[in-house]
């Protein structure tokens, strides 16, 4: 890759996280103090409008209007949820019993008789001769009108399974005064069983001649016209889908009730005449300002993260400018109050073992030979305070006996530093985390490529 020209800073995103982790004492203290903070103002003024005895009352009693029409408007809500249940239980299980449900409306079996009804001779004898109107008309509609109510519909339910309220239904009676007929339809869903009900039915019929003659006389009653057939009904089509409607029409009706019942709350006691509801309310405050606390000094150390233009890890120095660690110096161990904490975090993100000074001097070493070949004097400079830097020269030394390291401070600041860059042959740099700034090591290293002088690589405290 191509360093000359690339200095384009990357957000390490899981470095930025734990580096917020990191200062989560600072983070926990503002959570406390931000928390207390608008808690205790919080309580403060629930405390304060709870001594206006006026107000106090008044809202008590608008509080008290409130749940009476909150438990009235509860019980009329409960009763329409209760009502709207039974209607869809009624139309299931109508629709589950009901025969006539269950029949084809394009393929219904129809059994059906035509019944004449005519008065004896005898009879006519009894009305006066030019009568304008058919006395078997009175006997017509009293066949027509007492058919259905006036059947012994236990005899049919024996022979069917199914309760009258459902047979009723099934049985249709037509009357024609011109021609004093009957017409008696029985559906059902199988033609044996809808001509088993005719059956019975002009049985009855026929069983019940002498009590009509006591009435209207000497009569007779043929069946003059008998069928079983199939027919298509889109009336009755009409009528299932309508009931099947009516079912999801409940079901939504009583969604939409319990749903709004489910959204019913109950009016809440004010602060005013509740000291528990001011407590409470302090607490809520509390928390809500400790997660704003937490979220502020977390934005705070994040913003300090990515606007200060520090250092802040090793891996940064080497992929923004291309140079080579000769080591790492591990941050100091935390100790103190909760530092288990610390610990933990580090194991976390997997830097939990810490390289003693000794082992980082012999890697420093190591990679000065390894990567100076030839090279016999080398300027130790960088951003560090110049004390820090004579100190590890003093302890690399040693080390490294055919290599003169030319100690010399921030060559951004001291000119004598330039002058030396000038007379070396290659250069080291020793740069700290969290406080070299990286646009001063852009321009350690531009002057440093300026002169064409290798760099052999960093130390970073």
């Amino acid at each position: 890759m191509n360093y000359e020209n690339t200095y384009e800073q990357e957000i390490d995103l899981k470095e930025l996280l734990f580096t917020i982790l990191y200062r989560w004492r600072p983070i926990v203290l503002a959570a406390v103090i931000v928390g207390l903070l608008l808690g205790g103002y919080k309580l403060v003024n629930g405390l304060r409008a709870q001594q206006d005895e006026e107000t106090v009352e008044e809202v008590r009693e608008q509080y008290e209007m409130d749940i009476a029409a909150y438990e009235r408007n509860l019980a009329s809500s409960q009763w329409d949820i209760e009502k709207a249940k039974q209607s869809l239980q009624n139309q299931q299980d109508y629709n589950d019993a009901s025969v006539l449900m269950q029949i084809d409306p394009y393929k219904k079996p129809r059994a059906a008789a035509d019944i004449l009804i005519r008065l004896d001779s005898s009879e006519w004898l009894e009305y006066p001769e030019g009568l304008n109107m058919d006395p078997t008309d009175s006997l017509v509609k009293l066949y027509a009108s007492n058919l259905v109510q006036r059947l012994d519909w236990s005899k049919l339910e024996e022979k069917t399974g199914t309760e009258t309220i459902y047979l009723k239904e099934l049985v249709g009676v037509g009357s024609d005064y011109s021609s004093n007929t009957i017409t008696i339809d029985v559906v059902y869903s199988d033609e044996e069983t809808a001509d088993l009900i005719l059956d019975e039915i002009l049985r009855q019929l026929d069983q019940r001649k002498g009590e009509f003659s006591s009435i209207a006389g000497n009569y007779t009653a043929s069946v003059v016209n008998r069928s079983l057939s199939f027919i298509m009904d889109t009336g009755l089509a009409d009528r299932q889908k309508q009931n099947t409607d009516r079912i999801f029409s409940y079901q939504k009706d009583l969604l939409d009730r319990e749903k709004a019942l489910k959204d019913f709350a109950e009016p809440e006691i004010p602060e005013e005449i509740s000291k528990r509801k001011v407590a409470m309310q302090g607490i809520k405050y509390a928390i809500i300002g400790g997660v704003g606390g937490v979220f502020l000094m977390a934005f705070y150390f994040c913003m300090i993260y990515v606007l200060s233009g520090k250092l802040h890890t090793d891996e940064e120095l080497k992929e923004r400018f291309g140079i080579k660690i000769l080591g790492v110096f591990a941050l100091p161990v935390k100790k103190g109050v909760l530092c288990g904490i610390d610990h933990w975090l580090e194991r976390l993100e997997g830097k939990s073992v810490h390289a003693t000074k000794e082992d980082v001097l012999d890697r420093i070493a190591i990679n000065v030979k390894n990567y100076a070949g030839d090279i016999k004097k080398v300027l130790f400079t960088g951003t560090i305070p110049e004390d820090m830097l004579k100190e590890l020269a003093d302890e690399l030394a040693p080390q490294i006996p055919d290599i003169q390291l030319m100690v010399s401070p921030d060559m951004n600041q001291a000119t004598d530093t330039l002058r030396r860059l000038a007379e070396c042959e290659a250069v080291i740099l020793v740069e700290e985390r969290e406080a070299s700034k990286c646009r001063k090591i852009q321009k350690e290293k531009e002057s440093i490529d300026a002169l064409k002088k290798p760099i052999l690589g960093c130390v970073i405290f």
